[in-house]
C-alpha cells in the first residue's frame, strides 16, 4: 500500500490526539475513496449526458439506411484523404 503524507493545523491535530482510539488513516482513507466515487460518477453521468445529447442530434432520416461499417470508412477517406481498405 503507498503512503501519503499530508499537513493539518496544529489545532485539528490537537482535537485528532484528543481522540486516539480513531483510526485517523482509515478515516481519511474512507473520504477519499468516496470523493473518487463521487468524482467518478459525476464523469460517467456528463459522459451519458453528452451521449444522450449527441444521439437527439441525429437525423434519423440521414441515418435510417446508412451501414456502419460504410460511414465510418467515409469518416476515415474525408479525415485522412484515402481509402484505407
Amino acid at each position: 500500500m503507498a503512503s501519503v503524507s499530508l499537513r493539518v493545523p496544529d489545532e485539528l491535530k490537537r482535537k485528532m490526539d484528543e481522540h486516539s482510539e480513531i483510526n485517523w488513516s482509515a478515516v481519511i482513507r474512507a473520504n477519499i475513496e468516496e470523493e473518487i466515487g463521487r468524482l467518478e460518477s459525476r464523469s460517467i453521468g456528463h459522459a451519458v449526458a453528452t451521449s444522450e445529447r449527441l444521439s437527439n442530434e441525429i437525423d434519423e432520416r440521414e441515418v435510417k439506411d446508412e451501414n456502419t461499417a460504410e460511414t465510418i470508412r467515409k469518416w476515415r477517406e474525408k479525415r485522412y484523404g484515402t481509402n484505407l481498405e
